[in-house]
C-alpha cells in the first residue's frame, strides 16, 4: 500500500524533563482513607451496583459501563460504601459522580482473586478474563481492551507501545525497568488471545541503557522483539508506529492491516487479570513537574485524589505559588483547576506547573509550522479560521474530522494561538453530524 509516511518532531531531553520522574524510584500510596471511584467513563454514565452502607471487598464489581462497549468496574480498596454520588474532578476537566468507599486498610480481597493454571486457557478464555477484570487501554484512551481481540480481521503482530513521546511522562520506562518478567508474560497473554505469531515492544532508541538491561528477556522469546523508534514526537501514535513496523496504513482500525495495539502498562495488568483474575484496581502514575518537591513515578489505588499522593510524596515546591495541574501529558492533556481531582482508569499522568507570567496570544504570523508539522498532514490553523467563521462545509472540505489531537501545532506556534483545540472542535462538530 502506497502511503505518506507520518512525520515527527524532536523534543530533546532537556525539555521533555523525563528525568524528573524516571531518574528516581518509583514510589507506593496504596492506603488512602477514601477512594472515589468515577461513574463516568469515555463520557459515557456507569450504572452504579452498590449501595450507601454497604460492605465491599478488594477487587468487587461496584459500577458498569454501559452501552456497545461494556466494562465492569471494581472496588480498589476493601471498607464500606459512604457515598454514590460524591461530585469530584476528573480528567476530562469535568466534575462528575463518583463511588465513595471509606478503607477499612484490610485490603480483604473478593474470592475470585487467586492463580490460575494459564497453561490451559483457551484465548476465549484469556479474552474473558480480560473482559471480566475491567482492563482498559492504560495510555490514555480507556477503551476496553478485549474488544480489541474480537474483531474479524486475522491478527499476526501484536505491537506493545512503550515509546512516551510525551514530555514528562515516564510510567512505562519504569515498568520496563523493575517488572519485565510480568510485562513479557502480559506481551504473550495478548498473542495467545489474538492468535499472533509475532510481537514487537516499540521503545525509543536513545534509552541505550533499559534496553541492555532488556536484552536477555527478548533473546529467550524469538517471537517476541524490541523495535527502536526515533527520539521525535509524535512517534508513540498508534499510527505511526504500525506504518513503521508493519509497513502498511490504515483507514480506521490497526486489525485492518493485521495488528493490534497495546500499551506497555495495559500489557502488566493483562498479566496480573488472566494469571490472578486481577481487576484493575491500581496502576503507575507519573506525578511531575516543577511544582513538586519529588516529582515521581508512583503506584495508586483507583479513585485516589491527587493532592493526597502529592502530600505523600512530600508536597509542594516552597516558592510554587499560584499552579495549574495537567491530567495527562502536557501536549494532549486537559487544564484541571484543583489538587482534589481523582485517578481514574485511563489516567497517565498529572504534571504541576507554575502559572506563566506572560500567556500573550499573538495574532497569526502565516509561517506554515503548524502545516509543515502537522503528522496528520491538515492545515491547524486553516480549520481554525474555518471553524470561526461557521463554515461547516470548508471543515470537512479540511478534513478536520482526521486530527489526532497530539497539540504539536500549539506547541510549534510561535505566536501561542491554541489551534488543538480549535481543531478539537472542528473534529467533534464534524463527528456528530
Amino acid at each position: 500500500m502506497i502511503f505518506s509516511k507520518i512525520k515527527g518532531v524532536y523534543i530533546s531531553e532537556h525539555k521533555g524533563h523525563k528525568e524528573l520522574s524516571s531518574m528516581t524510584p518509583y514510589g507506593e500510596y496504596l492506603n488512602p482513607e477514601y477512594v472515589y471511584i468515577p461513574l463516568v467513563e469515555q463520557d459515557t454514565v456507569c450504572e452504579a451496583l452498590v449501595n450507601v452502607g454497604e460492605k465491599v471487598k478488594l477487587g468487587q464489581l461496584i459500577a458498569m459501563k454501559k452501552g456497545r462497549f461494556s466494562s465492569p468496574i471494581h472496588a480498589s480498596v476493601s471498607g464500606e460504601v459512604v457515598a454514590v454520588d460524591t461530585k469530584m474532578w476528573h480528567s476530562s476537566g469535568k466534575m462528575v459522580p463518583t463511588i465513595q468507599i471509606k478503607n477499612d486498610f484490610l485490603e480483604t480481597k473478593v474470592e475470585s482473586i487467586k492463580e490460575n493454571n494459564v497453561s490451559e486457557l483457551t484465548s476465549e478464555q484469556i479474552i474473558e478474563k480480560i473482559r471480566d477484570c475491567g482492563i482498559v487501554g492504560l495510555g490514555g484512551s480507556g477503551f476496553p481492551a478485549y474488544v480489541k481481540y474480537m474483531g474479524n480481521c486475522p491478527i499476526d503482530t501484536v505491537i506493545i507501545n512503550a515509546v512516551e513521546c510525551e514530555p514528562y511522562i515516564s510510567d512505562n520506562y519504569t515498568i520496563m525497568k523493575n517488572q519485565m518478567d510480568e510485562l513479557i508474560s502480559g506481551i504473550k497473554f495478548i498473542m495467545r488471545a489474538v492468535d499472533a505469531h509475532k510481537a514487537f515492544l516499540a521503545i525509543k532508541k536513545n534509552k541505550v541503557e533499559l534496553i541492555k538491561k532488556m536484552q536477555p528477556y527478548f533473546d529467550a522469546e524469538p517471537d517476541i522483539n524490541m523495535f527502536f523508534v526515533k527520539d521525535e514526537y509524535p512517534a508513540g501514535w498508534e499510527k505511526y508506529l504500525v506504518q513503521r513496523i508493519v509497513k502498511k496504513t490504515y483507514n480506521n482500525l490497526p486489525s485492518e492491516v493485521g495488528a493490534v495495539v497495546n500499551n506497555a502498562a495495559t500489557a502488566l495488568a493483562i498479566y496480573r487479570a488472566v494469571t490472578y483474575n486481577m481487576p484493575l484496581v491500581e496502576k503507575m502514575i507519573t506525578i511531575s513537574g516543577r511544582g513538586l518537591k519529588n516529582p515521581q513515578n508512583v503506584y495508586v489505588k483507583i479513585g485516589t485524589k491527587l493532592n493526597d499522593i502529592i502530600k505523600s510524596m512530600g508536597g509542594y515546591t516552597d516558592d510554587l505559588g499560584e499552579a495549574y495541574f495537567i491530567a495527562g501529558g502536557p501536549m494532549t492533556g486537559k487544564s484541571i483547576p484543583f489538587d482534589s481531582m481523582v485517578v481514574n482508569r485511563a489516567l497517565t499522568s498529572v504534571i504541576v506547573m507554575p502559572k506563566l507570567i506572560d500567556d500573550t496570544v499573538y495574532s497569526c504570523l502565516g509561517c506554515g509550522k503548524c502545516v509543515e508539522n502537522c503528522p496528520a498532514f491538515l492545515s491547524p490553523v486553516q480549520i481554525k479560521n474555518a471553524l470561526d467563521a461557521g463554515d461547516k462545509e470548508l471543515l470537512k472540505e479540511y478534513h478536520a474530522e482526521k486530527c489526532m489531537q497530539c497539540g504539536l501545532c500549539s506547541y510549534i506556534c510561535p505566536s501561542r494561538i491554541e489551534l488543538t483545540e480549535s481543531v478539537a472542535k472542528a473534529k467533534a462538530l464534524l463527528l456528530k453530524r
